[in-house]
């Protein structure tokens, strides 16, 4: 008989059933199953050695009406030290409503409606078909279950009150033979034990479930012939044995005999969904971080044995790849241009719809002055000059050649990099005040005095990206501007992408709200029912100061990068003695908030932090400690104030008291893999020869779209590799296959930004 996974559907969190149990008060002598197929890695008959596992995820939204994902992992090695939790990449949707249960080993996946059905599918992914491949529909209303369970050919039906209802499914292969009940509402200690456990499964003549940490399990027999006449026979669980407690877990499952799968839940979305393994016989850990971050009810398709895999032959899902041997080595890229010092800063406003706005008056300062902003008073940004808009928007300026004494030491302290904010303001054709402000970074010849050979701030320049920036409407207002409660900071795009283990994307977007989650139409340029985006505008004709108002601060860990080591290899992150990061600022001027250019983070920390040699299977991004605050900024001028707007910021590197100077962050192994190399373009693709290593030392990293959130809104950060900042990898020495590696925005030898493995 085959093993036996469990239902997992709305109302239950996060579980997977296999079960079958005693017919009560009986006492004839139970007939023994057919025994499962035993696991071996010497048995030459079993070639199981990877098993199709899957996550009905959590609902996206309370909607009841909504949809849920199934998604599709292979969990590779069960049982090995090596074992790995492959993404597929297959998901289907279903409704949230649905219980979902499989095993048996067949590929066959069934859902149980609201509506008093009973569908089973075909799983087809492994030749390139659909995850649900539609087979049969039955007419059975299960569902008020509260687990679902099979072996493929058994199912058991058991209710919250212990009772149990068993089925015989007669085609288990195919899930489209007859279903008929050979058993009805039975209910005896271990079927009441069942009810109550926090996870129940089976792995062929086994019970097995979990409840408080604590383990157990019942052996499955047939009943004896001719008892009730039932054919096929009934079945019968004995008396439950322990086999651990301290089971540090939510959820559990086999994914074959004498194997057990974990999955813990937390609180902190970097460790949540942490899946662990262990063999049973006897109970041992193999693998106490297999992967983090899966998250919803968890089943595996587990078959009647479990082999270990070839420990030289890379995991894949599906057909084996083809060896990719026309492979260059990895180079490293060349030396990165670095900053050339200067005086000159520039850049260009525009109309909201991208058109020109010449003669446009913009004040430069320097933006980490921060002494007296948390007084009443606040404190003056110093003014370093000011520049016209020239006809096609563009505007430039000379820095002065010997900078206030409070700019030059912010200057220092920041390793030489220079930020500083550029705003301007005007008034459209129909009388709404606008607002221009952008951040930009300087290395002027001043700071190479304060440089230290690969500093940050040499390359602070090439992090610095564009500086072309649309005035946006000036009509905020301290209501508007309330710091978020803290239920509203859990609806925004923020939170709901921070508590996602798996981001879809690395975007953050441009324009987000800290009470809540923008519409997909949002246009900020709608001011009393009229788009103003096109309007031409009148600048403002006086000088004036740039005023800012400290209103809070927090220090939060932040993501500066992230390292990936795949099978056999070893994976090391370094972010030592400085920052090297620029960090997006978020300007609100309209009630909402729009991601305006960086400031680049180039401080010294005094501190040695990151993670050496990490794996196999182990891609994690890294995160330190920063210091961000929440201004109000304003522009006053002869006649009082002008213009008003808000802004949050990046202050420096702080570790709070108690906290660490780092700290592992999400797991990031679903970007690995043969899946995800092969659909990369091939002049990306590289390889790490047998005991050596790779790693990035120059040039700039990828942006990591919401590496932070701050009162409700997320901000990105670019990291530059130097000798003290890096990504590396150090390939083992299994003989039969290639380490290979590529770049995420390019070559590894040319921009990569990050590269993945597999």
């Amino acid at each position: 008989m085959s093993s036996v996974s469990r239902t997992r559907g709305t109302a239950v969190a996060v579980q997977v059933l296999s079960t079958i149990v005693l017919a009560a008060g009986l006492t004839a002598a139970p007939q023994a199953l057919a025994a499962g197929h035993p696991a071996s890695a010497a048995d030459a008959t079993c070639t199981a050695f990877s098993v199709p596992t899957y996550v009905f995820e959590p609902a996206a939204s309370s909607n009841i009406a909504g949809k849920r994902t199934l998604h599709k992992y292979m969990e590779w090695g069960p049982k090995s030290t090596d074992t790995d939790l492959l993404d597929t990449q297959y998901t289907a949707n279903l409704p949230a409503t649905s219980k979902v249960f499989t095993g048996g080993g067949n590929g066959i996946i069934y859902e149980a409606t609201t509506g008093g059905q009973v569908k089973s599918y075909k799983d087809n992914t492994a030749t390139g078909g659909s995850l649900l491949t539609p087979v049969k529909t039955y007419s059975l209303n299960w569902s008020s279950a509260k687990w679902i369970l099979t072996n493929g050919a058994r199912i058991l039906v058991i209710g919250a009150d212990g009772t149990l209802d068993v089925y015989n499914q007669a085609s288990p292969a195919t899930g489209d033979g007859a279903i008929t009940k050979v058993m009805d509402d039975v209910k005896t200690s271990v079927t009441t034990a069942l009810a109550a456990a926090d996870d129940v499964w089976m792995v062929n003549s086994t019970v097995q479930w979990l409840t408080d940490g604590k383990l157990q399990q019942s052996v499955m027999s047939n009943l004896p012939p001719g008892i009730g006449s039932i054919t096929p026979p009934g079945i019968r669980l004995e008396a439950a044995t322990t086999v651990a407690t301290g089971v540090d877990a939510a959820q559990a499952w086999a994914p074959g005999p004498n194997a057990l799968s974990t999955q813990s839940v937390t609180g902190d979305a970097d460790t949540t969904g942490q899946i662990r393994s262990f063999t049973t016989g006897p109970f041992t850990s193999a693998d106490d971080d297999v992967r983090s971050g899966v998250l919803g009810d968890i089943m595996a398709d587990a078959g009647a044995c479990l082999s270990d895999p070839d420990p030289d032959i890379v995991p894949y899902f599906g057909a084996q790849p083809a060896a990719d041997t026309d492979v260059p080595t990895a180079q490293e890229p060349s030396d990165s241009t670095s900053a050339t010092p200067s005086n000159t800063v520039s850049g260009t406003f525009t109309l909201g719809n991208g058109q020109p706005a010449p003669n446009l008056r913009v004040t430069v300062t320097a933006a980490d002055v921060d002494a007296g902003s948390d007084t009443s008073a606040g404190a003056q940004e110093p003014v370093l000059g000011t520049a016209i808009t020239a006809a096609d928007g563009t505007w430039t300026l000379s820095l002065p050649a010997t900078l206030p004494a409070s700019v030059q030491q912010a200057m220092n302290d920041n390793g030489g990099a220079l930020n500083l904010n550029a705003t301007t303001s005007a008034t459209t054709s129909s009388g709404v005040q606008v607002l221009g402000a952008d951040t930009l970074t300087a290395v002027p010849p001043s700071s190479t005095t304060a440089l230290v050979a690969g500093s940050a701030a040499t390359t602070a320049e090439a992090i610095d990206d564009g500086h072309t920036v649309a005035l946006i409407p000036d009509t905020v207002d301290g209501t508007a501007a309330a710091d978020p409660t803290a239920d509203q900071q859990k609806q925004t795009f923020a939170a709901l992408t921070e508590a996602d283990p798996q981001p879809a994307g690395e975007q953050t977007p441009l324009w987000q709200s800290d009470h809540s989650t923008l519409a997909a139409d949002y246009n900020p340029y709608l001011v009393g029912g009229k788009d103003i985006s096109a309007e031409k505008v009148t600048p403002q004709a006086t000088e004036c100061q740039v005023v800012k108002y400290k209103i809070t601060s927090k220090i939060k860990y932040t993501v500066v990068g992230e390292a990936h080591a795949n099978w056999d290899t070893k994976a090391s992150f370094d972010y030592d003695d400085t920052m090297n990061s620029a960090i997006d600022i978020a300007i609100n001027s309209n009630g909402d908030w729009k991601l305006g250019g960086s400031k680049q983070m180039s401080s010294a920390t005094g501190v040695a932090t990151g993670y050496t040699n990490k794996g196999s299977y182990y891609a994690h991004q890294y995160k330190v400690p920063i210091e961000y605050n929440k201004y109000k900024k304003q522009t006053i001028c002869s006649m009082g104030v002008k213009n008003t707007w808000y802004t949050i910021e990046p202050g420096r590197y702080k570790v709070p008291s108690g906290g660490s100077v780092g700290k592992i962050g999400k797991d990031v192994s679903y970007k690995d893999g043969s899946r995800n190399y092969g659909r990369a373009p091939k002049s990306y693709h590289a390889k790490v020869d047998n005991g050596t290593y790779f790693q990035l030392t120059r040039k700039k990293s990828t942006k990591f779209g919401t590496a932070v959130t701050f009162m409700g809104v997320g901000l990105g950060v670019t990291t530059s590799y130097d000798s003290d900042h890096k990504q590396k990898i150090t390939a083992g020495t299994r003989r039969n296959a290639t380490h290979l590696i590529w770049g995420k925005n390019g070559p590894v030898h040319d921009t990569p930004g990050v590269f993945y493995s597999s």
